[in-house]
């Protein structure tokens, strides 16, 4: 039976081609696509490196900021990372195209936001026709999310100006009107977007009620779009209970990954869960040890399997 191996998280260039694992006890590198900086999922793959780095650095993990989830998948059939961050429903997706692509686990479930200008007069997302509205950065699974809530209200793409802007620009793109709304998935509050001095209209943002796509969602795609609410005040005091979409995160992987990197990351996402939730975080729906085997349609790395099974018998 393999022992936990854990990892140390490093910074990381993009777009090179990068080796897969070997058993080896020498150290070694394995480079994890996350997400934008201030976003949940490069939160989280920090504390997943520093959480495994406390004990066997023999296997080094290093972060890759990228835009999100169409874009880790992207470099893992092109073979630029060895494990990326996505959306389920953008796995899911990915994983008919890409029949390489295997799963570790589900980490954690995000909350679909779409912030307004506090003072704004929207109060639904009908009220966005012909406005400007970011559903999610280029390349994220918000993006891909937003096509299908678009559909899932009876919208279009036509029917709004689709503006994408980054998560780490959602507050000024808010403040200076570039766009009208600005949708992103993640933990709650997300860092990025929460309004501080010299940041975001002056007003404040205010969080727009999705919970009518929810049904017509499920109803499309299935059990992983889940009916939740975000609490109120996570963003200032205008704020009050939203109902919205949940949508879990996979971390994933393809075939060619060593058997002992994919056994080791089980082992740390089940033993150590407590340090993978970042500070300040509300609400997360986060990792347990019955939910990590729920991938949605994605198979499961065959060695991430057997650790799962080592653990619950």
């Amino acid at each position: 039976m393999l022992n936990r191996r854990q990892f140390l998280l490093g910074a990381a260039g993009a777009g090179i081609s990068f080796p897969l694992l070997s058993c080896s006890s020498e150290s070694s590198t394995v480079h994890l696509a996350s997400g934008e900086p201030g976003g949940f999922q490069a939160a989280f793959a920090e504390l997943l490196g520093t959480a495994s780095a406390q004990h066997d650095p023999r296997v080094i993990l290093v972060n890759q900021n990228t835009n999100g989830s169409v874009r880790n998948l992207q470099m893992l059939a092109n073979g630029e990372t060895d494990l990326g961050l996505s959306l389920a429903d953008a796995a899911a997706d990915a994983a008919s195209r890409t029949p390489e692509l295997r799963a570790i686990g589900r980490v954690y479930a995000n909350y679909v936001q779409l912030a307004v200008a506090a003072d704004s007069p929207v109060r639904a997302f009908d009220d966005l026709i012909g406005q400007p509205v970011s559903l999610g950065a280029s390349g994220s699974g918000t993006e891909a999310t937003g096509m299908r809530l678009l559909d899932a209200l009876g919208l279009t793409p036509s029917d709004v100006l689709l503006t994408p802007v980054s998560l780490t620009t959602v507050l000024d793109s808010l403040a200076d009107g570039t766009v009208a709304a600005a949708m992103w998935a993640g933990g709650v509050p997300t860092p990025a977007a929460v309004p501080r001095p010299g940041y975001g209209p002056p007003s404040g943002i205010r969080l727009i009620d999705l919970g009518a796509a929810v049904g017509p969602l499920r109803k499309k795609y299935g059990a992983l779009y889940e009916p939740v609410s975000l609490a109120p005040g996570l963003y200032g005091a205008d704020n009050t209970e939203t109902p919205t979409i949940g949508i879990p995160s996979l971390l994933v992987t393809t075939s060619r990954l060593a058997d002992n990197v994919a056994s080791a990351l089980v082992d740390i996402l089940i033993e150590h869960a407590a340090a993978l939730i970042p500070a300040g975080t509300a609400g997360a729906q986060f990792l347990d040890s019955q939910s990590l085997i729920q991938t949605y349609g994605v198979p499961m790395h065959p060695s991430a399997e057997a650790a799962f099974r080592r653990h619950h018998g």
